[in-house]
């Protein structure tokens, strides 16, 4: 149970290689079709190029990525790449079929362009973080959350690939593959072998992010222990610094995405998502139930039901039974003073609209570019993310936020009130115990003062008091 042969090959079990995608972690990956149904998937092949020390070893592989390939399996997610089904050689794996996503890599995005766009890396940030929050609830660490690894579909989409597969959660193992993760993406834990968390999957999350936004990777050196060192080490400059595009709060959510200290990253994907939603706006609404259409006044026999004005409701689905109000009968207006209404009305507007037409200059008053839509769109959510802080009882959040929107925006009436009521309710819930410490404060000082100041008639006494010969 050695070496897995490596030459080209055609078909692995039901599946028909049509091309080769690329070489994984642990693999080459092929473009193949399911010969029973049609499917197009990625074929990944676990080609272990390196033998182990002894067949205990190799069976503990094998096991390990088959409970791996289990869990992966049993997650069925949007944002997610599906695992359809393992393969197997000699009762061990030598194939995963999985889901094929037509589009391209995060990598090669950036490749192509970078940074990206502040809504295309908030977006696809936001993806991330929705895979990752269902992943880790199924107790699913990915441990190598890059840009290789992220899937986008022409819709827009993204999803999470290579999910735990090469690197099971509880692996020892180091021999085979990247099992360690990438270094300019690892999380300071991974880097000093400690234990590895949720929270390292927000760090390489961060990371990405910060790359997307800004097009520089943070922790980039010459050679991997520098890399490495830097993981531990470095605090990189704000993204906000970076690019200047990018909004002072979002850089702040990335920060604290790649804190080095594990605690003092967000404590679930779930939450950042939250924490991210509510920057951008885009928080979910519960949709209202929707109501299927009546006519009153009208019945109707079908399907064994039957409908009528006496029994209709103004809206049963809500827990309103009240009785819809019975429609009256309408006078009746006679066809030739209906048909002549009608004329004088439609005279008159044509009339108008020649006027409005002969008067208005054709010429269009202002054009909105794709480039000042983008910055309505971002001065819209940091106003909605001051205003959300406010909300939240932030107050000294609010406060900094409001303020730097006003730098760049001085002209802002909503911002300068909403400044104004944040300073408000921060002052109203400031501690009594502060305030009465100042106030002592102000006292002790008060009566120093009265001390040090000679009274009237102390003025006057030394004044008029002869001074003492030697």
């Amino acid at each position: 149970m050695g070496e897995i042969a490596s030459e080209p090959r055609r078909n692995f079990g039901e599946y028909e290689v049509e091309s080769v995608l690329g070489k994984g972690a642990m693999g080459m990956v092929y473009l193949a079709r399911d010969k029973r149904i049609g499917r197009r998937v990625a074929l990944k092949t676990v080609q272990v190029q390196q033998r182990f020390d002894d067949e205990s070893e190799a069976t503990e592989f094998y096991q390990r990525l088959q409970r791996e390939a289990e869990v992966c399996g049993a997650m069925q997610h949007p944002n997610i790449v599906t695992l359809y089904e393992p393969g197997y050689e000699n009762n061990v794996i030598s194939f995963l079929a999985t889901e094929w996503v037509d589009g391209e890599s995060l990598r090669d995005r950036l490749k192509r362009s970078k940074p990206l766009p502040v809504e295309d890396a908030l977006r696809i940030s936001e993806d991330i973080l929705r895979g990752l929050a269902y992943a880790h609830q199924k107790g699913v660490i990915h441990r190598d959350i890059k840009p290789a690894n992220i899937l986008l579909s022409t819709e827009g989409q993204a999803k999470i690939a290579d999910f735990g597969i090469a690197r099971p959660v509880d692996s020892t193992l180091t021999q085979v593959g990247s099992m360690l993760g990438t270094p300019n993406y690892m999380s300071p834990e991974q880097v000093k072998c400690t234990d590895v968390t949720a929270r390292s999957d927000l760090f390489s999350v961060g990371v990405v992010m910060y790359e997307m936004l800004t097009g520089i990777k943070p922790f980039s050196a010459s050679d991997v222990s520098s890399i490495l060192r830097n993981v531990v080490e470095r605090v990189p400059a704000l993204a906000s610094e970076v690019n200047k595009e990018v909004p002072e709060p979002i850089a702040q959510f990335v920060a604290r995405l790649f804190a080095k200290p594990p605690e003092d990253r967000f404590e679930t994907a779930a939450a950042a998502l939250g924490e991210l939603q509510v920057l951008r706006g885009t928080v979910p609404r519960s949709a209202p139930p929707e109501v299927p259409p009546r006519e009153v006044g009208t019945s109707s026999v079908g399907a064994g039901s039957i409908s009528s004005a006496r029994d209709a409701t103004t809206d049963r689905l809500v827990g309103d039974a009240t009785p819809a109000i019975s429609p009256k009968k309408r006078p009746t207006v006679p066809a030739s003073v209906s048909v002549s209404i009608i004329g004088a009305l439609a005279a008159a507007l044509i009339g108008a609209i020649v006027i409005i037409h002969a008067n208005t200059d054709p010429t269009p008053t202002g054009v909105i570019t794709a480039q000042q839509h983008a910055e309505f769109v971002l001065r819209k959510q940091s106003l909605a993310t001051a205003k959300a802080l406010l909300e939240a009882g932030r107050y000294d959040d609010a406060i900094k936020a409001y303020d730097v929107y006003l730098r760049q925006h001085p002209e802002s009436v909503v911002a300068r009130e909403g400044l104004d009521d944040a300073m408000k309710a921060a002052d109203a819930h400031k501690p009594q115990s502060s305030v009465t410490a100042e106030a002592s404060k102000q006292s002790k000082k008060k009566k120093s003062n009265e001390k040090q100041q000679p009274s009237l008639w102390q003025r006057i006494f030394r004044r008029g008091k002869a001074p003492t010969k030697k």
